[in-house]
Order: structure tokens, then C-alpha cells, then sequence
């Protein structure tokens, strides 16, 4: 016995020694410029260990709050929450109102506030957040379970500021602006506009909500620190502990695939039909010139240090994940393509998709009402989930008040 004891003993030593060897050889075989990338791999490894995304039999994560960011692909990842939850039988945060102006918002430029969402019956509690508000981690968590996950999404600051301009009229208020400009290009009104912003140093950019670091607003970021670079790196200290995925728009699919590791998810949970597609698209697209680029990262200062922040955090969750992540994102890939040419064929009631199974999911049915809840445009949708859980609530509350009126 002591013999067989001896022997584990030296494989063990020998392990060690080796492990201790390689990570050595790894260390001096790197640049010395490099050394700092070693230790920022370490802290990857580190900062990740606690928070690994699937590991077996992980339990499927139904309490998320997602922060919905203005023109980043989030309506497209808002209707697969609404569908996860609906398919799970789960409790929406939904605003009161169910038409008008707004009626989408759980926050119209603020963050939220109870007097603002439907009740609950009972001692239910809300499980998906995922309508548009501003973020501030105190009124969440007042709404949301303790054991919330919570999610967000991030655009490349440049294609964000050209979209949120076309999108939300930004181009005919510079024509009217800038009126011995009004028979130039889109690129060369938002180029005329963003040096007069940097170079007169004045602070009129913050008015202009939607065009203006508005990603960094919906993170909650105040208006008064978009230029303080001190106080913005804090805050996305603050925000780097709170979320721990931040998807990244130009990596849509693998933003997906990674938010179904961290949530636990099956691959259906996380299929689209592309929504909320910029119709407005003409086949000339904005163009911003080179050279006001670095005027754009002035005017769009916050936004910058967020997405940089973030997308080089999501790079390295990526890579952490190792080989199979990306044959995972090929095959939601594939997957995808065959479900958005079936539902794009308007299918009859009476057919049905077949997806065989794979080693990143089990054989599943895609049906026409699943294609109709995929490409339910926003506002509809919210329309009823929002008169539903009204009256849901409403009902709850005449039953009450017919059993206290009985005692």
C-alpha cells in the first residue's frame, strides 16, 4: 500500500512540474512587450472562473434584465426574451400604457419607477426586463429577483451615429441648419455639424439625445460626464461588475451563442427573423468622411470608451470559450438560414420545419406560429402582451375583492 502511495505521489510531483515548466517556457518564449499579455490572459482566466457560462447540466437561467440600447439591434434580442418568456410562462416588466406616444417605454429618458409597470397579482414576481429605459442598477434591482442576470448590447459608435441620424431625422434639421449646405450629402451635413460641435468647445451636443452618446445615456451614464474621462472609466468599472455579457452588435451571432452559454439556453430559444431593419436603407448609404472621424470622437466621447471597454471584454469571453464556440456560432448559423427562408415563405398552418439534431442541439419543430411570434413587429406585440397583463391584473383584483367582501 505505502508502494502504491509513493508512486501516486511522484505522478502527482511529475504533473506539477511539468505544468509549472510550461507555464515558465510560455512566459520566457514571449516578447518582453508581450509579458503584459500573459498577465492580462491570467486575469481573463480569473476575472471568467467564477462565472463559467454552461457547465453541465447547468440550470437554465429564466430572471434577465435586459437593457434595450436605441438603434444596436436590440429589437431583434427583445423578441427573443418575449418569446422565451412567453414559452416558459414567465413574468414581463410591462408599462401601464398600451398606445400613444412612448407606450413602449418603461422610462421615456429616465429610469424605472414602479408606478410606471403593471402590477403583479399576488406574490408573483417579474422574471424578463427587456423594454426600452434608462439603466440604474438601485431602481432594477428594486423590481427585478436578486438572482438576475443582466445583459446589454453595444454598436460601433460611428455606425451608430450615422443610423441614429438617419433614423430619427437628424439630416433635415441640418439642411435647415446649415441652409447653404441643403443640396449636400447626408456624410457632408453630419461632417459641416460635427466640427462646429468640437471646435466651438461648446456643450450643445447634449441636447441632441438620440444622436449624442446616447448608448452611454442608456447605460445610465449622466449627461454631465460625457467628456470627464475620469469619471466615465469609474463608471464602466461599475458597469463591467454588473454586466456580465455585454453583446456586441457587429458580432451579432456570436453574441447569441455566447448569451446561450451565460443563460443556459437551448439553441431555439435564441432564433430571429431579423426585425425592426432600417427600411429607410437606400442603396447609397451615408458615408462620413475620413477626416471627421476624430471629430465624431469627440462629440461621441462616452460612447467610444464604452464600446472600446466592452468590446475587447467580449473578445476575450469569445476566446475563453475555446474551439467549439465557433463551430457552435456555424451552426446557429445554418440553423438560422433555414428557419428565416422557412418563415419568409409564409408557411400554411399545416407545416412545419424539422431541425435535426446536432451536437449543439436536440431535433426540434419550427411551426408557423413560432415564425408569426418571430416576426411580430414591436409595437403590436406590445401592445397585447400590455393589455393582456392588464387585465390579468385586473381580474386578479375583482377576485380579491370578492373574497375579502365574503369574510
Amino acid at each position: 500500500m505505502w508502494s502504491s502511495c509513493k508512486k501516486y505521489f511522484w505522478v502527482v510531483a511529475l504533473v506539477v512540474a511539468l505544468y509549472t515548466i510550461s507555464v515558465m517556457l510560455r512566459v520566457n518564449m514571449r516578447p518582453a512587450n508581450d509579458l503584459q499579455g500573459l498577465y492580462r490572459e491570467l486575469d481573463i482566466r480569473a476575472r471568467t472562473l467564477g462565472r463559467k457560462p454552461n457547465p453541465p447540466r447547468c440550470a437554465k437561467k429564466t430572471n434577465v434584465a435586459f437593457l434595450k440600447v436605441h438603434k444596436a439591434g436590440s429589437t431583434t434580442i427583445m423578441n427573443i426574451f418575449i418569446r422565451f418568456a412567453l414559452s416558459n410562462d414567465l413574468n414581463l416588466v410591462l408599462p401601464r400604457r398600451s398606445n400613444g406616444s412612448g407606450f413602449n417605454y418603461l422610462g421615456y429618458g429616465k429610469t424605472l419607477n414602479r408606478s410606471n409597470i403593471i402590477p403583479l397579482p399576488g406574490n408573483e414576481t417579474y422574471n424578463i426586463l427587456c423594454n426600452h429605459v434608462v439603466y440604474n442598477k438601485e431602481a432594477f434591482d428594486s423590481v427585478m429577483p436578486r438572482d438576475s442576470v443582466y445583459v446589454a448590447i453595444l454598436r460601433e459608435p460611428k455606425s451608430h451615429f450615422i443610423s441614429a441620424a438617419s433614423y430619427y431625422g437628424f439630416i433635415p434639421v441640418l439642411k435647415k441648419a446649415f441652409p447653404e449646405l441643403k443640396n449636400a450629402s447626408a456624410g457632408t451635413l453630419l461632417d459641416k455639424f460635427l466640427r462646429k460641435v468640437s471646435t466651438s468647445g461648446s456643450d450643445s451636443g447634449r441636447g441632441l439625445s438620440y444622436v449624442n452618446n446616447r448608448q452611454a445615456f442608456d447605460f445610465g451614464i449622466p449627461t454631465s460626464l460625457f467628456r470627464n474621462k475620469f469619471a466615465i472609466n469609474k463608471y464602466i468599472e461599475k458597469l463591467d461588475q454588473e454586466f456580465p455579457l455585454v453583446m456586441i452588435m457587429e458580432h451579432f451571432e456570436e453574441s447569441l451563442v455566447l448569451m446561450k452559454r451565460y443563460l443556459c439556453w437551448d439553441l431555439q430559444e435564441i432564433l430571429y427573423v431579423p426585425l425592426n431593419i432600417n427600411k429607410g436603407k437606400k442603396k447609397n448609404p451615408v458615408q462620413l468622411p475620413a477626416e471627421s472621424e476624430k471629430f465624431l470622437h469627440y462629440f461621441d466621447y462616452a460612447d467610444f470608451q464604452l464600446y472600446d471597454h466592452f468590446v475587447k471584454r467580449f473578445e476575450d469571453q469569445m476566446a475563453m470559450e475555446g474551439p467549439g464556440f465557433q463551430d457552435e456560432v456555424s451552426k446557429f448559423r445554418e440553423i438560422k438560414a433555414q428557419v428565416t427562408e422557412f418563415c419568409q415563405s409564409k408557411p400554411t398552418s399545416d407545416r412545419s420545419l424539422i431541425v435535426e439534431p446536432s451536437r449543439w442541439n436536440s431535433k426540434f419543430n419550427v411551426t408557423s406560429e413560432d415564425c408569426k411570434e418571430m416576426m411580430l413587429p414591436e409595437l403590436p406585440m406590445m401592445s397585447m402582451l400590455i393589455d393582456s397583463a392588464n387585465s390579468r391584473y385586473s381580474d386578479w383584483l375583482r377576485v380579491q375583492a370578492f373574497q375579502n367582501s365574503q369574510q
